[in-house]
């Protein structure tokens, strides 16, 4: 089982043709960009299609269920990978609050869903913002989007929160 696994690695490589390198290449990055800038969900869905298209392309090559295995054991792995930094570098302070809000009930101020109660708080950009970093409001850490460059230490509004986003304005004062 295993020598037939270590030979299958071997033939994956061997086997692949450079469109199917290319477009599961492609479709990882197009994923992954989603996981650090949402698109709408275009990219991933692109990326989906690509990634599909690769492994195609290489079954075409030469058909081998060993082969397959592992492309998608590689892809899974490197989209874990990705996602793993996402929540470690971008999403942390996100996470950390969710299962605070999750530990504690679920209720947040003023009994509003999500992030809402944000909506009209003040303050500080701990990072530069261009088109996303970070704030704190209320010793509470955010990853936010700004649509005009923000630099950091400066004080902000949070003008708008949905399912996905929280945006910020800079206070002129």
């Amino acid at each position: 089982m295993f020598l037939d696994l270590g030979q299958a690695f071997t033939e994956l490589f061997a086997l692949m043709t450079l469109p199917a390198l290319f477009c599961t290449g492609l479709g990882l990055m197009f994923v992954i960009i989603e996981f650090f800038q949402t698109t709408g969900k275009l990219s991933a869905a692109g990326g989906t299609v690509l990634i599909a298209a690769g492994i195609a392309l290489r079954m075409i090559a030469g058909p081998s269920a060993g082969a397959l295995f592992w492309m998608l054991f590689i892809i899974t792995v490197v989209l874990t990978l990705a996602h793993t930094v996402v929540l470690i570098t971008q999403k942390r302070d996100w996470l950390l609050h969710s299962l605070t809000l999750a530990l504690s009930g679920g209720d947040v101020p003023g009994g509003k869903s999500g992030y809402a109660y944000l909506k009209n708080l003040t303050g500080v950009a701990s990072t530069d913002i261009d088109p996303t970093g970070h704030i704190t409001v209320n010793d509470v850490n955010f990853f936010v989007f700004s649509i005009d460059p923000i630099k950091k230490g400066s004080r902000v509004s949070v003008s708008a929160v949905t399912d996905e986003r929280i945006y910020v304005e800079q206070i002129i004062e």
